[in-house]
């Protein structure tokens, strides 16, 4: 990795200091197309229709690995959710095995997704075919608190908005006529944190306010909230959809306002983990001196639970630090350029790039993916 480590560590610092949002992630694009370029890599941009996502190549037409890099951030925090790295792990490993790239039965690609904190790339990708004849898919994601991991279970996440129309009025002089729509959304609330107390461990709901009003002295006509609402299957999920609408709905009862529910964003599917390459990972990972938990429940979501619904997907949790650091967070984005956060990076690197070789090379183990 010697000759391409300046390139990568370049490429996540530049990353995490010019934050992109979703589907506007250009500059990064822009930069990690360069560097593969540099070492000898023709880089197809616009891929699907989709001007962030991209796609690099080695090996034969037809059937493929797929290696998965992210690169878009947050508002506010920026790369509080540690992209960079993701970008920097996917990049360095697909350099790494092409690089090792011999009689190689199926290609190895880099596939750019854009916009995984909000809309979904990958599902975009799957929608338009361009997983078609994928027959793995590799990923990596950071954390904190020195662990490593495969095979990690994540939750899958659907977000409603929820909009109440009420009446306005003079607040202080004939309040009686109007219907408040901010309190609706506030019995909502009070509502979703009493249910809270009832969902087990593997469920989790949230939500913000996005509008409440235009003056203290006008009885909100309109308020309006998005809420995720995550679980662990999607049977769950559906039921808890169904519950959390029965508790909008009533809240409009007692306020005497109108509501409606919208999709905010297309749902996240739970990952569902392959085994057979989480084991292929653990067993890299254990080689350069890592031991990885297996199979751990974090209760975050992701688009690539979309994609491991329908290929075989399996990805390396990594450590930014020793400290336990909350994740989408300030301190979050600032080490995940840290020399530690670089040096788990490196580890990553090469046990994904002799995992998307041992798939690329070894029909029996593919086959067995599958099983």
């Amino acid at each position: 990795m010697d000759r391409f480590r300046e390139d990568l560590v370049r490429l996540s610092r530049e990353i995490n200091a010019d934050p992109e949002l979703a589907y506007e992630e250009h500059r990064a694009v822009a930069r990690i197309a360069a560097l593969l370029e540099k070492h000898g890599h023709r880089v197809e941009k616009g891929l699907a229709g989709l001007p962030t996502a991209f796609r690099a190549r080695v090996g034969p037409p037809g059937p493929t690995v797929a290696l998965l890099a992210e690169y878009d951030a947050l508002p506010d925090v920026g790369h509080g959710c540690g992209h960079n790295l993701i970008s920097m792990t996917i990049v360095g490993a697909f350099l790494a095995a092409a690089a090792d790239a011999q009689d190689l039965e199926v290609g190895i690609e880099l596939i750019g997704t854009p916009a995984e904190e909000k809309g979904g790339g990958k599902i975009d990708l799957l929608d338009k075919g361009v997983f078609r004849e994928t027959v793995a898919a590799l990923f990596s994601h950071p954390g904190s608190g020195g662990n490593w991991s495969v095979s990690e279970r994540l939750l899958g996440i659907t977000v409603k908005r929820v909009i109440y129309e009420g009446l306005a009025a003079h607040a202080a002089v004939s309040p009686e006529k109007g219907r408040n729509a901010l309190t609706a959304l506030i019995a909502l609330f009070v509502s979703v944190d009493g249910w809270r107390q009832h969902l087990p461990s593997t469920a989790r709901v949230h939500g913000i306010v996005r509008e409440g009003g235009v003056a203290s002295n006008i009885i909100p006509s309109r308020a309006v909230g998005d809420f995720g609402i995550r679980a662990a299957d999607m049977d769950a999920l559906g039921g808890m959809v169904d519950m959390f609408t029965d508790m909008a709905k009533g809240a409009a009862l007692q306020t005497g306002t109108k509501v409606a529910i919208e999709d905010e964003m297309r749902p996240y599917l739970p990952v569902k983990a392959n085994p057979m390459l989480g084991a292929a990972l653990a067993k890299e990972l254990e080689r350069l001196g890592k031991r990885p938990k297996i199979g751990d429940l974090v209760t975050a979501s992701g688009d690539i639970g979309n994609v491991s619904q329908k290929i075989p997907t399996d990805y390396i949790g990594f450590p930014v630090s020793d400290e336990r650091i909350p994740g989408h967070s300030h301190k979050m984005r600032e080490a995940s350029v840290s020399d530690y956060a670089h040096e788990s990076a490196f580890v990553v690197i090469q046990a994904l790039a002799a995992t998307a070789l041992k798939v690329a090379t070894d029909r029996s183990f593919r086959e067995s993916l599958r099983s």
